[in-house]
């Protein structure tokens, strides 16, 4: 790599990095591969010119990008219910169609980074029509609403959710003009290949923490682990099947941990014995939770995506078990035991709670892991591919 110094001659390539939403605190599944992945491609020497949405309820402008960003703009993400009911196109995507992005990408000739499909509303405006453009594919995102929808008890936004997944279907093909699309998910190459070139770079994710010392001193952790973010329904029901139909057949402590659970979700594990639940956990107690847990359970009934909580439990934690609908063509099911019934987990935890988790286990597993799952050789993908060579 070039060094970037005052007094060199070298100038790194610039890039246009569209996101949908502010990406610090990377505090939420869908945003950590958004900031690492432009912490990376910063460090790797790419000189990036940021667009930005903002919301509320969601992070707001902070200083804190500044630190990654040759150039910063921020975008009031505009709101508008008759385009939310009777808008052809996606909301998530036309919700995100500020007149001074499309102006500000037109300041250089610089090639473009979608990240996301709800960035890509001026994918294939005519002004851009010269330029080299490249889509971060998060998800196949209507089989992501549409199973949302499946699952969602509020009739109003049910219905939402099945009207944006058709107006997504309908949208996708916007992304033959794309150069290449950076899929996040092995397992979603074989449809995003439909449209245009596409490449699997997994997600992006936080490595700065180091492997504590817990692992070398053979403490074990005397409970099992579930954690997510409790308010989206997808993890509630994983959360409930494990409270009613896992923690029942075992004798083993279960810790549920997580953001926001229901009241209903909370009555749920009081009832049982062995299940503890923490509300809305620090990030500190949560790392503490993940890497002194004897197993981190992960479960979800909704195959999409990846779901960034178990790259964070690879990395740092003890014996992991997973359920078929976690993998991704494969890429976990090396790294992980899995198990689908309820019976079969149970029986999994009571064989791992008698096993230690080794230091040669952690070194073993890391190493299969980083061969995938690391963020340099991951920018330099990214950088390959737009720019023809490594900075």
């Amino acid at each position: 790599m070039a060094s970037l110094t005052e007094n060199s001659p070298y100038t790194a390539p610039s890039l246009h990095l569209v996101a949908f939403d502010v990406p610090y605190p990377p505090n939420y599944g869908g945003i950590v591969d958004v900031f690492y992945k432009l912490k990376s491609l910063h460090e790797a020497g790419v000189r990036i010119i940021y667009h930005c949405f903002y919301y509320r309820g969601h992070n707001r402008p902070n200083d804190e990008l500044k630190k990654y960003c040759a150039e910063i703009y921020y975008y009031k993400r505009t709101k508008n219910l008759i385009r939310l009911i009777f808008g052809a196109n996606p909301y998530v995507v036309t919700s995100r169609n500020h007149p001074d992005l499309l102006k500000n990408l037109c300041k250089t000739n610089d090639p473009i980074f979608f990240d996301g499909l709800q960035t890509c509303f001026y994918l294939n405006h005519p002004d851009l029509e010269s330029r080299k453009k490249y889509v971060r594919a998060n998800n196949i995102e209507h089989t992501y609403y549409r199973e949302l929808a499946k699952v969602e008890r509020n009739r109003l936004k049910r219905i939402y959710l099945d009207r944006e997944a058709d107006r997504l279907e309908l949208f996708e093909p916007e992304l033959k003009k794309a150069d290449a699309i950076f899929a996040v998910a092995k397992m979603d190459l074989e449809h995003f290949e439909t449209y245009s070139k596409t490449l699997y770079v997994p997600p992006f994710f936080n490595t700065d923490h180091a492997r504590k010392e817990v692992n070398k001193s053979g403490i074990k952790g005397r409970f099992v682990l579930f954690q997510g973010n409790l308010r989206i329904r997808e993890n509630e029901l994983a959360a409930k099947f494990i409270i009613n139909e896992v923690a029942p057949l075992t004798n083993h402590k279960i810790v549920i941990a997580g953001k926001s659970p229901s009241t209903w979700l909370k009555n749920e594990a009081s009832i049982q014995e062995n299940v503890q639940l923490i509300d809305t956990p620090p990030a500190v107690q949560m790392d503490s939770l993940i890497q002194y847990a004897h197993i981190n359970l992960l479960i979800t009934f909704q195959q999409t995506g990846i779901k960034l909580k178990l790259l964070h439990a690879l990395d740092s934690g003890k014996h992991i078990i997973i359920n078929s609908k976690m993998d991704d063509s494969g890429v976990f099911a090396e790294l992980c035991y899995v198990k689908d019934t309820a019976e079969n987990i149970a029986a999994k935890i009571d064989d791992l709670m008698k096993v230690e988790f080794t230091e040669q286990m952690a070194l073993e597993r890391h190493s299969k892991f980083s061969a995938t799952f690391d963020n340099r050789r991951s920018a330099r993908r990214i950088i390959e591919t737009i720019f023809g060579t490594l900075l």
